[in-house]
């Protein structure tokens, strides 16, 4: 009878009805208080629910009555993990692997425990997200492993090595929002903005409480918008340029008064700056996803990193159009407007870089806010009347 139970016991704990395991696993052990499975199943409950030391004293229990290494140090090593008590974990982690040297995702934790943050051992690591591939080359554990191990390092490299893997990862399981948040990182290193954004929303969109994705769209969008605007600075650059070389042949100069040239140029240059604008506007605009859309309306104008570079471009923009556009005598307003833009360029750029030095985490939870989806409607209850 504790057999039955504590299988009862086990399947509540997979299904994550953990209120209704409790008392099925207290039966079986009642019912059999040397059952090294029951004891087992009761780590599993405990791990599960947050009770780390319950479930290592649980173990240690079943050990003692039996359970085989294998099936203790894995639950050990993933509680252990769990509980961020990592140099334990790599300790149970080499254990598992001098008893079963193929555990796929004992490399997996080694790989991710030994290239985080703060315990960077990038060789050990890399080797061990290495096996893990070779021996499982269809788990999207061991990719995102490896991806996360070789992103960790070498900056662009790194990046464009892990870059395979991780889109492995996502292949393999597009509905894990941490795959999809990995990939979305290097690409960002990779200057992918607009990728890595995609990337991001995807991973909101199935898990809008991931804060790792919440806190990258901003950085995602702010690329954006600074490619956006270098683009327009050129565009500037180009029609303070072209506003000079017109000068002399519109009618308005004495030049092109006398031989009245250069209206079919004049009107050129205006189209193809009105093109240019244009079409930057629209890719910005079709850059953004869907679901990122509504928030993108009102965070552009409240971020206060990206809102001074968004201005910066649109008098950019303005200031492009009027040099070519306004047939000033000879050209005399291009000097000028020449010296406005590129103040209002440099200021904006210089406010940003502050802005983004200066702000600390409860800022940038801020700014994560600002730019995160929002909450899906509820279906609309069915009324028709029957």
């Amino acid at each position: 009878m504790s057999g039955e139970a504590r299988r009862r016991a086990g399947l509540l704990v997979d299904a994550r009805q953990y209120d209704l395991a409790r008392p099925e696993i207290v039966r079986a052990l009642a019912e059999d208080p040397d059952d090294a499975a029951a004891f087992h199943v009761l780590a599993l409950l405990e791990q599960r629910t947050g009770n780390h030391d319950e479930s290592l004293a649980a173990l240690d229990r079943a050990a003692e009555l039996g359970l085989p290494p294998t099936a203790h140090l894995y639950t050990r090593l993933n509680t252990l993990y769990h509980a961020r008590r990592f140099p334990e974990a790599v300790a149970t982690a080499d254990e598992l692997l001098r008893h079963d040297p193929q555990h796929v995702l004992a490399h997996v934790l080694l790989a991710q425990m030994l290239g985080g943050e703060g315990r960077a051992d990038y060789h050990r690591a890399r080797a061990h997200g290495e096996q893990a591939v070779a021996l499982a080359p269809e788990n999207d554990h061991a990719h995102y492993a490896l991806g996360q191990v070789l992103a960790s390092t070498h900056g662009r490299w790194g990046a464009r090595a892990a870059l395979p893997h991780l889109q492995q990862a996502v292949r393999l399981k597009p509905d894990d929002p941490a795959n999809l948040n990995a990939l979305g990182v290097v690409e960002l290193t990779l200057a992918r903005s607009r990728r890595a954004l995609r990337s991001f929303a995807s991973a909101l969109a199935i898990d809008p409480t991931l804060e790792p994705a919440a806190f990258n769209v901003p950085l995602a969008m702010l690329g954006l918008v600074r490619r956006a605007g270098l683009v327009l600075a050129v565009l500037f650059l180009a029609a303070a340029v072209v506003g000079v070389a017109l000068a002399p042949r519109l009618p308005t100069s004495a030049a092109g008064a006398s031989t009245g040239a250069g209206a079919l140029g004049h009107g050129a240059a205006v189209v193809a700056v009105l093109a240019v604008v244009g079409l930057v506007a629209a890719w910005l605009r079709r850059a953004i996803p869907d679901s990122l859309r509504p928030a993108a309306a009102r965070a552009w104008r409240r971020d206060p990193v990206v809102a001074p570079l968004v201005v910066s471009a649109m008098v950019t923009a303005a200031l492009a159009v009027v040099l070519v556009a306004l047939p000033v005598p000879n050209g005399v307003h291009v000097p000028p407007l020449l010296l406005l833009g590129l103040v209002v360029r440099l200021v904006a750029v210089l406010v940003s870089r502050a802005r983004t030095a200066r702000y600390g985490r409860d800022r940038a939870t801020e700014r994560a806010e600002l730019w995160r989806p929002p909450p899906r409607r509820p279906p609309r209850p069915d009324v028709t009347p029957s």
